[in-house]
């Protein structure tokens, strides 16, 4: 009987050491899930995005934040925020997820979102194979090779990556414009469908404050949209009463 009970002696480091593998493990891949990232997700075979601060009005689309806080000096500043996260078995190792751009660059002058850049500012995307894509009011533009590559799914079937979003005038030569920067992104991947298109909203030099403004503005009709719906309202209801007369 005091046999066994030193061989189990013996093996309690090593059954307390396992344990602390297991725990170590569990926080690492609770870690690959960041507050502010986009949290990719797969429902019936469709990518979905989630973790986005508001949603556009009118069209739903997700509103996903980031800050051109890591400045480069002189005329563009860059960030890699927010990143692209999933949790563990999310993917198969081998899935490919990739990332388009769509639509046009907007910028926030304080009062509403315009289609114009006070100093010609784009968005230079760089993916995961150092190509690039550029965002301006006018449209999109991309290297030769360009991708939009993301991640695989690597060896635990989850992603946590980040890419690089520059602002920069065009052409160099000063400073971007204090304000919002909005562009339109999409996660694509050939095993699986494309998800829905989102906005992501990028601030130079605004305050907390005058950068969420940016952003609620989108979520949320300005008082001209407002007034339309009052007066297509009342028409409606002008309708209804002659109808009934």
């Amino acid at each position: 009987m005091w046999n066994q009970f030193k061989g189990l002696a013996r093996l309690a480091p090593a059954v307390a050491g396992a344990l602390l593998l297991c725990q170590a493990g569990a926080l690492r891949a609770q870690e690959h899930l960041h507050e502010g990232d986009i949290e990719l997700e797969i429902e019936a075979g469709k990518l979905h995005v989630h973790g986005a601060a508001e949603t556009a009005f009118g069209t739903g689309y997700a509103i996903f934040e980031g800050s051109f806080t890591t400045a480069l000096a002189g005329p563009r500043w860059r960030t890699t925020n927010p990143g692209f996260d999933s949790a563990s078995g999310t993917f198969q190792s081998t899935d490919m997820v990739y990332f388009s751009a769509w639509g046009t660059l907007a910028f926030w002058d304080g009062d509403s979102w315009e289609n114009t850049a006070p100093k010609g500012e784009v968005i230079v995307i760089r993916d995961s194979l150092d190509e690039t894509v550029t965002v301006s009011t006018s449209g999109i533009t991309s290297s030769e090779f360009f991708t939009g590559f993301i991640s695989d799914g690597g060896p635990t079937g989850s992603i946590h990556q980040h890419i690089s979003f520059t602002v920069q005038t065009t052409p160099l030569g000063s400073q971007p414009t204090i304000g919002a920067y909005r562009i339109g992104l999409q996660i694509t991947s050939p095993q699986y469908e494309s998800s829905d298109p989102f906005y992501l909203v990028l601030n130079r030099g605004l305050s907390s404050e005058a950068f969420e403004e940016s952003v609620h503005a989108l979520a949320v009709p300005e008082p001209s949209t407002y007034a339309m719906m009052g007066l297509g309202l009342g028409l409606i209801g002008f309708l209804a009463r002659r109808r009934m007369a």
